[in-house]
C-alpha cells in the first residue's frame, strides 16, 4: 500500500467518524418542561370513569358508539357551479388545474 493510499483510507475513516459524531450529541432547540400534576392516579381515574358514565367522553372501543354527522347540501350542482364560475370570473379564487 502506497502512502498516497494509505493516506486516502485514513482521511475517509476521519472523515466518516467525524460525520457520525456530529450526530451523537443530545442538540435539540425543545424546551425543558416540568410539570407537576396536581392531581393524584386515582383522581384521574374517577374522572375519567365519570365522564364516561355521564356521556361527556365516549369510548372509542365500539365504533358504533362514534357520533356520525352528515352535512345535508341545500344548493344543487349547478348553483354551486355557478357560484364558482362567479367566484372565477372575481378573482376570489384561482383555477388549479387548466
Amino acid at each position: 500500500m502506497t502512502a498516497s493510499k494509505f493516506a486516502a483510507s485514513a482521511l475517509i475513516a476521519l472523515a466518516s467518524v467525524a460525520a457520525t459524531s456530529a450526530f451523537a450529541g443530545n442538540d435539540n432547540n425543545y424546551p425543558q418542561l416540568s410539570v407537576t400534576s396536581t392531581k393524584s392516579r386515582a383522581d384521574v381515574q374517577a374522572e375519567l370513569a365519570q365522564a364516561r358514565q355521564d356521556g361527556s367522553l365516549l369510548s372509542f372501543s365500539n365504533d358504533k358508539q362514534y357520533p356520525k354527522t352528515v352535512a345535508a347540501s341545500t344548493k344543487t350542482r349547478a348553483e354551486v357551479r355557478a357560484e364558482y364560475e362567479a367566484a372565477l370570473k372575481a378573482g376570489e379564487i384561482v383555477r388549479i388545474r387548466s
